[in-house]
């Protein structure tokens, strides 16, 4: 195993199920809730950004995030997956490494490939992965014009990452809940809510939230950069308005999945980003 490397060394954590974030106040920047970080290959890397929580950084050649938490009964809970399912695998060997067998449950956040494309490491191991009915249904109607799409992103035509997202298998969650209803799951006493805001950057992205850890992943619908990213089958109209109702939520921690910053105004950026985007302002680009 490669070595931690501390990132923030003024930040002590203790135990493995405590918040994922200080509990006297929220962060006042993404460098503040970074403990350590580990490389499990050149493209993927675990940041602990609290007490048995990390953001997955995948580099598929996008930046993508995802969260996985440790919950107070052993389960490791993924909200969404990295992007393809050879880097869920490692994460799933890291666990195994540095905690023994446990139980996993995956999370989706929606039918793109940075929201699902570990489904397959998950399930072929067993592991249950939920995610909401209008995702299943997206991911058979529109899988492989999603996959056209990201294709056309990759300039390089003899990129591996190309080679990658060409033979990526698109499964799907095999817990399938009703996306207007959202999903509230519990570990231990520990709640997990996964929040449909409605449609936003695509229509059916959901957000992960741990209201013990005030940690939000926000999936695809927080902005962490300063254009609004893949507006193919964005709701501008419906997008601000979603991401206000995430705003009621107690946030100490917010993760988007793409970007680096780690704190609770990327809700806000994410407003501003769409109301210069809407001004005309703001180019569009790929996440």
């Amino acid at each position: 195993m490669r070595s931690l490397r501390p990132v923030v060394a003024a930040l002590l954590l203790a135990g493995i199920a405590g918040p994922a974030v200080p509990a006297d106040g929220p962060a006042d920047s993404a460098r503040a809730v970074v403990a350590a970080e580990l490389e499990l290959a050149p493209d993927l890397h675990l940041l602990r950004i609290g007490a048995g929580a990390y953001v997955v950084r995948h580099r598929c050649p996008f930046v993508c995030n995802s969260v996985l938490v440790e919950m107070p009964d052993g389960t490791f809970v993924f909200g969404g997956t990295p992007g393809f399912p050879e880097a869920a695998q490692l994460v799933l060997d890291w666990i195994v490494r540095e905690h023994g067998r446990r139980p996993v449950v995956a999370i989706d956040t929606g039918y793109h490939f940075d929201n699902l494309g570990g489904n397959a490491a998950f399930r072929a191991a067993g592991f249950p992965v939920y995610g909401s009915d209008l995702t299943v249904r997206l991911l058979a109607e529109r899988g492989e014009r999603m996959r056209a799409l990201t294709l056309g992103f990759i300039a390089d035509p003899d990129s591996p990452y190309r080679a990658a997202h060409a033979a990526l298998q698109f499964v799907p969650p095999d817990h399938v809940f009703p996306i207007e209803q959202g999903l509230s799951l519990r570990f231990g006493g520990e709640e997990v809510r996964v929040i449909y805001p409605g449609p936003t950057q695509a229509p059916d992205k959901v957000a992960i939230y741990f209201p013990g850890r005030r940690l939000l992943y926000g999936s695809c619908l927080l902005l962490a950069g300063d254009r609004p990213g893949n507006l193919a089958e964005a709701d501008l109209a419906c997008w601000p308005e979603g991401v206000r109702g995430l705003m009621t939520l107690p946030v100490a921690a917010a993760v988007a999945a793409h970007g680096t910053r780690l704190d609770p105004g990327l809700l806000q950026n994410t407003l501003d980003v769409l109301v210069r985007h809407q001004a005309g302002a703001a180019p569009t680009a790929l996440r």
